[in-house]
């Protein structure tokens, strides 16, 4: 059985008390349908299950405000995208159909708009399909009263009766929910597995476009077909990964006489060199390799990571992170500040760390502009920490701009949005005294 799941988020700022009633767990919800509206100011319907057209449609709803502190609109996103990235296509079927909606129950629709674009919440991270929605009758608009919610900010799920399944103000609770779904349907395991094809040697990696691939399982019977982009990339979408898997290549004459061929993540992180067999190229997937070239989040936030590290004899441990800056900035966003304050956690627990803070660029722009720029957002970060009353002492700033690039796009290197991003991190580095 398969469940779909759309996941509406409404943001709006304080609890009050609504002319509707507070719905139960069990209980129908009074309408199928919500009015909202998109960034065009143009109304649209979305629609709600009303256990009358079939089918195994949850609804997740989380109520919000856009009073709350902007910080805490974005952290909460931020968890639920990486929640639902680890379950869309990537856990099982009882959870392979996302769609994520947010919803601000706004009057002001340039409020609104300002509140979308300072919370970042157009650049989604969930790799499902993501919709930013306005009530524009603010706490008065039917989106917002049907729930009769008291309390923020909460999630109600409604199942495909329509009925009230769930009502939760905790990120675990959903998380586990999504858990036991993916445990009842745990025969139908899922996965989109996603790659780029490159040849070359050493660090001079062409891509190979345009190129047939299979997905065949042990018995060589073709799941599968796709075919590799301009950067080489490919994607097979809700893969059964229950079963054993092969990647193999189209034959081609310029690949038997060519370079060395390899398969990387869609970021340009090598996974291995793809061999030939009388002349046919094919890759092995490993249950290791299905994880690492399926398209979700890292679970493993910078907290458990450290945590592992700590209880080794290791002296140090170098964690790399995404960190947002608007383009040719160095100012910490919010998004920016999460990641920070996972870090902050860190050494106030452990106030004898020394941290070294080492920020990279990617190659596009000239070398000495990317380097100045890195060593800025690796003090800004500095600067952050000790506002937060870490010892200056215990901090180093470190900017490399593009002299330290983990992937094929050097100078001149002509590579897609996913390789560049790979490039753009910033490295924690702790050190045990």
């Amino acid at each position: 059985m398969r469940f779909k799941f759309i996941i509406i988020v409404f943001l709006f700022g304080f609890s009050g008390i609504f002319a509707q009633k507070k719905l139960r767990v069990g209980e129908k919800i009074p309408f199928s349908s919500v009015m909202v509206y998109n960034d065009k100011d143009e109304q649209t319907k979305i629609d709600l299950p009303n256990g009358k057209t079939g089918g195994d449609r949850f609804v997740l709803v989380l109520f919000f405000t856009s009073a709350q502190p902007l910080k805490q609109i974005v952290e909460i996103n931020k968890n639920i995208e990486q929640i639902l990235n680890r379950f869309q296509n990537n856990a099982c079927k009882g959870a392979s159909e996302i769609e994520y909606v947010t919803i601000c129950a706004e009057e002001d629709q340039s409020k609104w708009k300002k509140f979308l674009s300072d919370a970042n919440l157009n650049n989604s991270k969930f790799k499902g399909k993501k919709t930013n929605y306005l009530a524009k009758d603010g706490l008065n608009d039917a989106a917002v009263s049907v729930f009769g919610a008291n309390k923020f900010p909460s999630f109600f799920v409604v199942n495909p009766k329509g009925r009230l399944w769930m009502e939760t103000d905790s990120t675990k609770v959903l998380e586990r929910a999504f858990v036991n779904i993916c445990r009842t349907n745990a025969s139908y395991s899922t996965a989109d597995i996603a790659g780029k094809l490159l040849s070359g040697g050493g660090k001079i990696l062409k891509p190979i476009t345009d190129l047939k691939v299979f997905l065949v399982n042990s018995i060589f019977d073709t799941i599968k077909t796709t075919k590799t982009d301009n950067y080489g990339d490919f994607v097979f979408n809700k893969v059964d990964t229950t079963q054993n898997l092969s990647i193999r290549l189209e034959q081609n004459e310029k690949l038997k006489t060519g370079p060395s061929i390899y398969i990387a993540k869609q970021n340009g992180e090598l996974v291995s060199e793809i061999k030939s067999a009388n002349g046919v190229f094919e890759y092995r997937l490993l249950k290791a390799d299905v994880i690492t070239l399926s398209p979700i989040e890292d679970e493993d936030d910078i907290a458990v990571k450290y945590k592992n590290f700590d209880k080794t004899g290791a002296k140090d441990l170098t964690v790399s992170e995404n960190i947002y800056y608007e383009m040719g900035k160095f100012n910490i966003t919010f998004e920016g500040e999460l990641v920070l304050d996972e870090v902050l956690i860190i050494l106030q627990a452990n106030p004898n760390v020394k941290l070294e803070v080492i920020s990279h660029t990617d190659s596009r722009g000239d070398d000495a502009s990317n380097l100045s720029l890195s060593q800025k957002r690796s003090n800004a970060v500095i600067e952050y920490l000790v506002s937060k009353g870490v010892n200056n002492d215990l901090l180093k700033a470190i900017g490399k701009g593009e002299s330290s690039i983990a992937n094929r796009c050097t100078n001149g290197i002509e590579c897609s949005d996913k390789e560049h991003e790979f490039n753009r991190r910033t490295e924690f580095k702790f050190i045990k005294n």
